[in-house]
């Protein structure tokens, strides 16, 4: 009999070392419900309001000496967001290109606009940086007008509204997980 069992052992060992099945299933089953947990799901809130009115706020209320640290925050941002849409695609099953991931990339990539830092070496790498003096203008070529750049800059406001997109997703997972408690609840009873 304890033969048989250490057998048992001996094969369930090897299968735990070359990569059961089960053990996989249960870490994607943990790390979903870690993604779509509310602590997640809170922290996700919370930045994606900030993403959406930081820049905003910085604008109205504060100085200029404190941009730095609200880029920093919006950088950080950046790379939540990333995680997140890395994460879902890795645990969630139907996630990885479908509307909602498509519009978390938008949404994500729409962040870098409001990033200076980032913008600048965009800009820096593509050899972009605008001519602001008129000595600098060679006959012939074009200079963008304000309106040009007024405009662009709407363009790239309306962006956010993308980011809303992101709140709605995620109360879609609270009243996702809201209801599974709900149903784990009325299993018991």
């Amino acid at each position: 009999m304890k033969l048989l069992q250490g057998k048992k052992r001996n094969d369930k060992d090897k299968k735990n070392k070359l990569g059961n099945d089960d053990d996989e299933v249960t870490i994607r089953m943990r790390s979903r419900e870690f993604v779509e947990g509310k602590i997640v799901t809170t922290v996700m809130t919370i930045v994606t309001l900030f993403a959406l009115f930081g820049d905003d706020f910085r604008l109205w209320f504060f100085e200029s000496w404190i941009d730095p640290y609200f880029y920093s925050v919006l950088s950080l941002c950046f790379v939540l967001f990333g995680l997140e849409i890395l994460l879902n695609s890795c645990v969630v099953d139907d996630f990885k290109y479908s509307f909602f991931f498509w519009l978390d990339i938008v949404a994500t990539l729409s962040l870098i606009v409001d990033i200076v830092w980032l913008v600048e070496i965009i800009e820096t790498i593509l050899d972009m940086k605008p001519s602001t003096s008129a000595a600098d203008v060679l006959p012939g070529q074009v200079v963008t007008s304000s309106e040009d750049s007024e405009r662009i800059a709407k363009i790239i406001k309306s962006l956010r509204l993308i980011r809303l997109i992101r709140i709605i997703k995620l109360y879609k997972y609270v009243v996702q997980s809201n209801s599974e408690a709900e149903e784990a609840r009325l299993r018991e009873q």
